[in-house]
């Protein structure tokens, strides 16, 4: 794999050591108070009755104690360097209370306060004042307007934050930019009977951001999860680095991510909630996709697929196995599995041959098996042995549901029990609430078996992580770097903006793009009618006539396009015809280079290739299905420059097209691998060159395999910002 700055994406500095941030010693809260219903109130008491193991100092001038704890007048009376300082003062006061910490020695802080960016100029400046001080004083930062942490690890039991109640000990870790989310999530999660390793929010990041806390979490053993919920990514390259090191690394953890501002509504909502700008929500879904995390779309989503991650052991393969007693929410089990990519398990003979000697005759022994109603634990266990020994299946959903003759907890039993001695992934769909609730007790504290109320829910989850398990054992391929003429397409560049001409004419695209290597149909500039000709006779006819002119973009609108030209009179007389028309529309003193002469191709499938730059992504690649139709049908797929060999076929096969491309109704298939070839070179282009602002190649025609890819036209934008 290339190391070459020109190819390479974001290069991570070591993680940031945040371990005193969710394993303090001890922490002072500057700002404590003894007022009920104070956030400094709240945080004092969550740290105390919530069994905090270290030393609490909590710091007000005003109070001598309280609850029970002995109250100090400053940071500087304390004697001692606390590991963790939690600041919940007003915010103008909150920037000589960071510097007072600082030169006592601490340099983990939480700043809770609120005042800040989120409201204004002012607290925008107050904001950006912290942010230097930590630079500076190589302080870590959490916060400012944020919830605050939770640790849940017995050694520490910490909860610095004036959420309600600090959650069940867990294996999942979650980020909130949202406080009040996070305790909305700590409650539902708390009613779902999920646990947390570890609980943050981090607000309007002044220091401390998402990726430093991906970070962190992923180096925490005991966190096998982490969701996410985030308004906008500040920097999309330093995410998707961290998110890939995550996903794809030694010892990989799934990302669950909801990001809002999915609308232009939802978008401004969210630019207005912790004073954050939304992102574009396509270049989002192709950072997730690329980074090898989870978007989800809700928040019963986001706890669906944290369920199924709860159990870290991931399946073999796609192939799936439904043990249910009853007819109806096993067909809305396999409905849903096919609709998520999932593929039933076709079982061995032996399997089948072991359920038709076990299984009453009016049950089914074909996936899904229907046990029937009236199935007790024993007739559930004999189906689950012979299923999970079935070298065919990769994982098992097993729905119950509570008939008058169902032990719904011995069922439970028997489930745990065969998912402690299998060596595949198991799912439980225990259907209702009252009726089943100790049974999916028993299934998730004594046995750690994801459970879920209906099975469109599980399948969902349990598709989620067959895609994960594809993903980790994936193989991650090297950026390919292609020759090209650098020099001549940065003098270019240099003369269009000497000339004020930021928007390339088609002649100066096709240029930049033939001296990158790209294939491009034959062209060249004629400045007389004769020379038109000649051109056309050296290519062979047919051919295409274009008018070329600094100033003119919209060729056709001015007359200025020529098809299947045939022969030499007819090129000599739309030479004639063409600028007779184009001054007539655009007036006689309108600059005329010539016209651009081009080979007529033969017809292909219409591909379009694009480059847009984003403030926060930098370059972002697009394919899609090309052509006059591409904005209406917007069938295309993103990803951020500069992209490996296997992230370029990953964009191809996304476009809904792609059977098309692939070739359908006889037709030969494409040649897939020029458009991929394309797409990477095209990602070097960019990555090379940042004065691109956008590209267009539309069309690419895309011939049968083994006959390549051929530009046709092609547009660039340029930009020095």
């Amino acid at each position: 794999m290339t190391a070459d700055p020109e190819l390479a994406s974001v290069q991570l500095p070591p993680p940031r050591d945040l371990r005193p941030l969710f394993f303090p010693t001890s922490i002072a809260v500057v700002g404590a108070s003894r007022k009920v219903g104070s956030v400094g109130h709240a945080v004092i008491r969550n740290l105390i009755y919530g069994h905090y193991t270290g030393v609490i100092y909590p710091v007000n001038p005003q109070a001598r104690g309280i609850l029970g704890v002995p109250c100090f007048k400053d940071l500087q009376s304390l004697g001692v360097v606390p590991d963790l300082v939690v600041v919940v003062v007003p915010a103008p006061h909150v920037e000589r209370v960071v510097l007072d910490a600082s030169d006592l020695g601490t340099k983990h802080m939480v700043v809770i306060s609120a005042g800040f960016k989120e409201v204004g100029e002012e607290g925008a400046i107050r904001e950006l004042r912290l942010r230097d001080i930590a630079r500076e004083r190589g302080l870590s930062i959490l916060g400012p307007n944020c919830l605050g942490v939770i640790n849940t690890d017995p050694e520490v039991q910490m909860n610095a934050s004036f959420g309600r109640d600090i959650p069940p000990h867990g294996c999942l870790g979650l980020i909130s930019q949202s406080g009040a989310l996070c305790a909305a999530l700590l409650d539902y999660a708390k009613g779902r009977g999920i646990g947390f390793s570890q609980f943050v929010s981090f607000g309007n990041k002044c220091d401390i951001d998402e990726v430093d806390l991906l970070r962190s979490l992923a180096a925490d053993d005991k966190t096998q999860a982490i969701m996410v919920y985030v308004e906008e990514i500040g920097n999309g390259h330093r995410f998707l680095a961290a998110a890939h090191e995550i996903t794809h690394g030694a010892n990989p953890k799934p990302i669950l991510v909801i990001k809002s501002g999915r609308t232009a509504e939802g978008a401004a909502a969210a630019a207005s909630h912790t004073g954050s700008l939304a992102g574009s929500d396509e270049l989002y879904n192709a950072l997730m996709t690329q980074a090898g995390a989870f978007r989800v779309e809700t928040v019963a989503q986001l706890f669906d697929l944290a369920e199924i991650f709860t159990d870290p052991m991931l399946p073999a393969g796609r192939k799936t196995a439904i043990v249910t007693n009853a007819g109806g929410p096993g067909i809305m089990a396999t409905d849903a599995a096919i609709r998520y990519g999932l593929e039933l398990a076709k079982f061995r003979d032996y399997t089948k041959k072991s359920l038709q000697f076990q299984m009453p005759t009016v049950g089914s022994i074909k996936n899904p098996v229907d046990v029937i109603g009236d199935a007790r634990s024993d007739r559930y266990r004999a189906a689950l042995d012979a299923v999970t020994a079935d070298e065919t299946v990769d994982q098992v959903l097993v729905i119950v549901t509570p008939q008058t003759m169902t032990d719904v907890t011995e069922i439970a039993v028997v489930i745990g029990e065969t998912k402690q001695f299998c060596n595949k992934p198991m799912a439980a769909c225990l259907m209702g609430l009252e009726d089943v609730s100790a049974g999916v007790d028993v299934l998730q504290k004594r046995y750690g078996v994801p459970t879920f109320a209906f099975p469109e829910n599980a399948m969902q989850a349990m598709a989620a992580k067959s895609r994960f398990s594809e993903w980790v054992r994936s193989k991650i391929r090297g950026y390919r770097k292609f020759d090209a003429d650098k020099e001549a397409i940065h003098k270019l560049f240099q003369d269009e903006f000497d000339a004020g001409r930021p928007q390339l004419i088609e002649l100066r695209a096709l240029e930049v793009l033939h001296a990158y290597g790209f294939s491009t149909v034959p062209f060249k500039l004629a400045c007389s009618a004769d020379e038109a000709v000649a051109t056309a006779d050296e290519f062979g006819y047919p051919v295409v006539m274009k008018i070329v002119g600094p100033k003119i973009l919209h060729k056709t609108d001015v007359g200025g396009v020529q098809l299947d030209l045939r022969d030499g009179p007819s090129v000599r007389a739309a030479y004639d015809t063409m600028l007779e028309t184009v001054r007539s529309r655009l007036g006689k003193e309108v600059e005329i280079w010539g016209v651009l002469i081009q080979k007529m191709l033969d017809r292909g499938k219409e591909v379009i290739l694009g480059v847009t730059r984003d403030k926060r992504f930098g370059a972002v690649l697009m394919v899609g299905l090309g052509g006059i139709y591409t904005e209406i049908l917007k069938d295309v797929a993103f990803r951020l420059a500069p992209i490996r060999e296997n992230e370029a076929e990953e964009m191809i096969h996304e476009i809904r097209s792609i059977k098309l491309l692939q070739g359908a109704r006889g037709e030969p298939p494409s040649d897939l691998s020029a458009v991929a070839e394309c797409l990477m070179r095209l990602s070097q282009l960019v990555t090379a060159h940042p004065e691109i602002h956008e590209l267009d190649i539309n069309p690419l025609l895309v011939y049968p395999r083994g006959k390549g890819a051929v530009i046709a036209d092609a547009r660039i934008i340029l930009s020095k910002e």
